[in-house]
């Protein structure tokens, strides 16, 4: 990546994480042999979504997973800013790519492939659950579309 190209994305990164998360945050680029890695740390949880509930199910499907705007916040940021994700991007096909991330004390799988036209991306949240071996399952039963294919 060119410096101007990484500064420009810095900055645009910068400004969507202060959107989201106001001075809650910080980050830092990493580099390896096989990329840039981008770690962010969300300190606590912004007094703007602080009395945030969760929307109730009449605001949805019986199948949509209940999520607070912060949750929706945080787990957008993710999605859009991943080092992981963004540079799977152009090569993603068909098939299921799966991220997990944890948001306060819920862990959270991200589902992201191709369109059956293989032109546009879509990304599916599950919640995950603990099972009794110590190890998180994914529950498909409740999903929210954070991304869809345009119709």
């Amino acid at each position: 990546m060119e410096s101007k190209q990484f500064a420009a994305f810095d900055e645009e990164l910068f400004y969507l994480l202060t959107d989201h998360f106001g001075d809650k945050w910080n980050h830092v680029w990493d580099a390896e042999d096989d990329g840039f890695y981008l770690r962010l740390m969300v300190h606590g949880q912004p007094k703007m979504w602080a009395d945030d509930e969760p929307e109730t199910a009449d605001h949805g499907s019986d199948d949509e997973l209940v999520l607070s705007d912060y949750e929706k916040g945080y787990l957008t940021a993710f999605y859009e800013t991943d080092a992981h994700i963004q540079n799977e991007h152009s090569g993603r096909d068909e098939d299921n790519d799966w991220y997990g991330i944890q948001v306060g004390e819920r862990m959270f799988d991200l589902c992201v492939w191709k369109d059956d036209d293989m032109e546009h991306e879509v990304c599916v949240v599950y919640e995950c659950f603990l099972n009794d071996g110590g190890f998180w399952n994914t529950n498909t039963d409740r999903q929210w579309y954070l991304k869809e294919a345009s119709k």
